[in-house]
């Protein structure tokens, strides 16, 4: 009959296992937050940056119609701002609101992005949509038109 003899060394062996498998979670989980951390901070840059695109070509546009009104004061200029076209090669999705000094461009898809212009409007006091509603990027494109009775510029939807 043999003898067995005790020996720590499986026990220890188990110990050890068991703290290298909690040291290689422990890496691995701080690894992916920090990798989440960094692609979450570049997505909201990226948003940000379409956001001030966006807005600055809204604003160029708009600032051509009102230039064509200083100019000429009975003409009734219509811009249409293709927001279809935009959202497709830019990748993203975005709401647009007229205010009392500008617009705003807010990014739906990815979310993070807001950039809010203000530019003179003279002789218009606003830009305005209708309802106050935001314009999404889902249409074809936004026409962007100066309404002399009522001294705004009025963005709507086309199809």
């Amino acid at each position: 009959m043999s003898r067995l003899t005790y020996d720590d060394s499986a026990a220890s062996e188990l110990i050890g296992y068991v703290y290298t498998a909690l040291i290689s979670v422990l890496v691995l989980s701080s690894m992916m937050l920090t990798s989440s951390t960094i692609i979450n901070g570049n997505v909201s840059n990226t948003a940000q940056e379409e956001a001030e695109q966006l807005a600055l070509y809204f604003q160029l546009a708009i600032e051509d119609l009102l230039n064509t009104v200083r100019e000429y004061p009975t003409a009734s200029p219509v811009v249409r701002l293709d927001t279809g076209i935009e959202s497709i090669n830019h990748g993203i999705q975005y709401k647009v609101n007229g205010t009392e000094g500008g617009l705003k461009v807010t990014t739906l898809q990815p979310r993070g992005g807001s950039f809010e212009v203000t530019f003179p409007l003279y002789p218009a006091i606003a830009i305005e949509t209708k309802g106050g509603i935001p314009l999404k990027s889902t249409t074809s494109y936004i026409v962007a038109h100066y309404d002399n009775e009522l001294k705004v510029v009025k963005l709507t939807v086309g199809n």
